[in-house]
């Protein structure tokens, strides 16, 4: 479940976010306090912090700051909350790294749809970011798996070929194997050397796996 902190001094918006945000689906957890959310934080990494940019004590952009600093935290999103159109606020935050900014105006029930679209959009684009990054990764694997695969197979079909194994059954039985397997490598990289879209599948332990469909099974 997709986790979110916002960090807020007003309890009316804390309250508001979560009630939306859990409809929603999300894993919510809200704080007024700045330096507690840090401390919380590095413990348990969020996917998103929703920020108030004006806090007593510890503001939001000193916050940011402070996570930007921090190995753990350094790349968790960040989406500043604001309570009007501030260029200068909207300019340190941006050269801060936020994604983007929320005004306060939307926490109402005429308007809270727009906070739901940019949270999903913010998920959605983010997620499309990663599957990019997957395929790029399984592009070059290909490459570097496919021409030693390659190697493999014509050697392992010359030798049987050439009969060179046939005198030795146990020997044969390898080779034949080895030629199996070889066939069945190729094929997965052949589907995934043409892949444009694909699905990620959760297995056991939260492992994430590409889901290739019988791109492992034998050739005829």
């Amino acid at each position: 479940m997709t986790k979110i902190v916002a960090v807020d001094d007003d309890p009316t918006v804390l309250i508001y976010l979560e009630q939306v945000l859990k409809s929603e689906g999300y894993d919510i957890q809200t704080t007024s306090d700045g330096r507690g959310a840090l401390v919380s934080m590095t413990n348990s990494v969020p996917d998103l912090v929703i920020l108030d940019v004006d806090m007593p004590d510890l503001d939001g952009l000193a916050l940011l700051n402070a996570m930007r600093e921090d190995e753990t935290l350094r790349k968790v999103p960040v989406i500043f909350l604001t309570v009007k159109d501030n260029r200068e606020d909207e300019t340190r935050g941006l050269k801060a790294g936020v994604v983007d900014y929320i005004s306060k105006e939307v926490l109402t029930p005429e308007r809270v749809d727009i906070l739901k679209f940019r949270l999903r959009n913010f998920f959605t684009t983010q997620e499309n970011e990663r599957l990019r990054g997957v395929l790029a990764t399984i592009v070059a694997a290909n490459h570097e798996i496919n021409n030693p695969m390659m190697v493999v197979l014509g050697s392992a079909e010359l030798l049987r070929l050439k009969g060179a194994v046939d005198h030795n059954a146990e020997t044969k039985e390898a080779v034949d194997r080895i030629v199996e397997a070889s066939k069945q490598i190729r094929t997965v990289m052949q589907r995934t050397a043409t892949l444009t879209r694909f699905e990620i599948k959760t297995y056991l332990d939260g492992i994430e796996m590409l889901d290739l469909g019988d791109a492992g099974a034998s050739e005829s």
